[in-house]
């Protein structure tokens, strides 16, 4: 139905080589036409640690492989929030308004599927039951928690449990986990411990940071909890 970029981000080419396939799958079996972006950065760890200079020079490569592009698929919330909202302010006028043109064809990956007009036609089945972890960036930057809502009831024979405090960040936060270890790890903990009781064993978020914070602290703790993306959980569901 149409040609999309897919922007694979370095993190996720780096920690889980194989979600751009599984995002890949799900897109061409809605009818589009995948040209992969992968491995570069949005800028997102420079920028927060305030690189702006260094932000902007990665940011600038990433532009430029999206530029020839109507629309950019990322399966990731965080960095889809980075392009769009922070990136383009990187710049001064005019250069600025001609990087927020292209970074508002950044969309992330559950925003896109739930429009996508042949979401409808998609067979979708995988009978169990997961918890689900909805990234800070994906609810609170991207309003995105709508369009997750609607692809995981898509999904015959899934039971999906919200855990308490589901609002409540992880604990990772990029670079925050780094300046802040003892904040972060007791936000993971009760993070970790909301999941747990839930009494799924699989946590699925659209962030994958989320997920390698979560499953990291969850094998100190000797906690059995897998995690899935979307793009995997979807995968796994096409029929």
């Amino acid at each position: 139905m149409a040609a999309v970029a897919l922007f694979d981000p370095c993190y996720l080419q780096a920690l889980r080589p194989g979600d751009a396939a599984c995002a890949r799958r799900v897109l061409e079996a809605l009818g589009d036409t995948v040209t992969l972006i992968d491995g570069r950065c949005c800028g997102q760890p420079a920028f927060n640690s305030g690189f702006r200079t260094e932000a902007r020079a990665v940011g600038r490569q990433l532009l430029r492989a999206a530029r020839a592009h109507a629309a950019i698929v990322t399966a990731s919330g965080s960095c889809t929030a980075m392009v769009r909202h922070y990136l383009p302010a990187l710049w001064e006028p005019p250069r600025s308004a001609a990087a927020a043109a292209i970074a508002s064809r950044f969309v992330d990956f559950p925003t896109y599927v739930a429009r996508h007009p042949g979401f409808e036609r998609l067979g979708l089945r995988l009978p169990g039951v997961v918890a689900l972890h909805e990234s800070c960036h994906s609810r609170r930057e991207l309003g995105a928690s709508a369009a997750v809502a609607a692809v995981l009831a898509r999904i015959e024979g899934l039971e999906v449990r919200e855990p308490a405090f589901a609002e409540e960040c992880c604990g990772f936060g990029g670079t925050f986990a780094v300046k802040e270890p003892e904040v972060s790890v007791e936000m993971m903990r009760a993070k970790l411990e909301a999941l747990a009781a839930t009494g799924a064993r699989v946590v699925v978020s659209p962030d994958y940071s989320c997920l390698a914070h979560l499953q990291a602290g969850a094998a100190g703790l000797g906690i059995q909890l897998e995690g899935w993306t979307l793009p995997e959980l979807l995968a796994r569901a096409l029929e």
